[in-house]
């Protein structure tokens, strides 16, 4: 056991060892709580233009392939990391390393299987790690809510809407001067500018 510890902290095993135990501090602090999960998770949703695209947009468009930015930078580091030790521990650890540029062809082999893995392994994992903001204003649209003001007009009206927890108070308007209050409207619109919603009336069986 001692002799292949010792080998992994040797050439060529040595780089892929020191990132794999660097990613195990960093589990390490976050279970223990020293550490945020998301602390490198770094915003990685890139703009890329399509107009006259330049060579750093084709170096963002290989992240987003990786599917860097659609899962958290260090769950993607360690699965990279894990499996670059793995092909060294495995396929490097009796092969002599003199140079530097000895590793160099070793390196870019782990390097380019190991990515073939990232991606097939997080390829799953695609759009699980997007933050949704709840009651987003498309998600509000053809929902129902009960008037709580006394009238609702062209210019005022308020209304609440069932969510989890509490509900949510909402600003209404409509053509429609027999809504009264109590009765049950559905949100068909919304204006950004005034930042309220169109309501239409439910018709409700006595």
């Amino acid at each position: 056991m001692s002799e292949f510890l010792q080998s992994c902290f040797e050439w060529p095993t040595l780089p892929a060892s020191v990132l794999m135990v660097v990613c195990m501090l960093y589990w390490l602090s976050v279970i223990l709580g020293l550490m945020d999960f998301d602390l490198f998770d770094f915003d990685l949703d890139f703009d890329i233009s399509t107009e006259s695209p330049s060579f750093l947009d084709f170096g963002f468009i290989g992240l987003k392939f990786l599917n860097l930015g659609e899962v958290p930078v260090m769950l993607w580091m360690s699965l990279f990391s894990f499996s670059m030790w793995l092909l060294s521990v495995n396929f490097d650890i009796k092969i002599e390393v003199r140079s530097s540029l000895d590793y160099l062809p070793i390196a870019a082999r782990n390097i380019g299987i190991s990515l073939v893995i990232v991606k097939l392994l997080t390829q799953p994992l695609k759009g699980m790690f997007k933050f949704k903001p709840p009651n987003e204003i498309e998600t509000l649209l053809g929902k129902t809510c009960q008037v709580t003001s006394t009238s609702v007009t062209e210019r005022f009206g308020q209304a609440e809407l069932e969510a989890e927890g509490a509900p949510l108070k909402l600003h209404i308007r409509s053509e429609d001067k027999t809504i009264q209050k109590g009765d049950l409207v559905q949100l068909t619109d919304f204006n950004t500018e005034q930042q309220v919603f169109y309501v239409v009336k439910i018709n409700q069986e006595s």
